[in-house]
């Protein structure tokens, strides 16, 4: 299993202990009129389960990459370019856009010193084993 945090860095500690919930969202008439949340696994706080930040972040990727949207030209047919153009996508995201707060994701979770560019990007060589 794979644990990411936004900020939490106990996730390597003994303490952390992954948790999960459901959101269902009761609909009348097309309208959400209500929403139910349940315990899938561990304790989470039940004020803590929503879906507007994947929402958002859905709501962001058919904005970006016409390749995620249905009635488009550039719908993706190819399994392969699809893959490809969320991984370059998702750099991005993480690395190479500034937020309100002058960071990148990647910045606050200490994977990076600095915001990295679209030369640097492609001309990065990574480092070989020394081994």
């Amino acid at each position: 299993m794979n644990a990411y945090s936004k900020g939490n860095h106990a996730i390597g500690s003994k303490e952390f202990c992954p948790k999960a919930g459901q959101l269902i969202k009761i609909k009348k008439n097309g309208r959400v009129v209500g929403k139910k949340k349940l315990v899938v696994y561990g304790e989470p706080v039940l004020g803590d389960i929503e879906t507007t930040d994947v929402e958002n972040f859905n709501s962001i990727l058919r904005e970006r990459l016409g390749r995620l949207v249905w009635d488009c030209k550039c719908f993706s047919k190819v399994k392969r370019r699809l893959v490809c153009a969320v991984e370059l996508f998702k750099f991005y995201w993480n690395f190479i856009n500034r937020f309100k707060c002058g960071f990148s994701p990647a910045r606050l979770e200490g994977l990076t010193d600095h915001l990295w560019s679209w030369h640097e990007f492609f001309y990065h060589r990574p480092l070989t084993n020394l081994n």
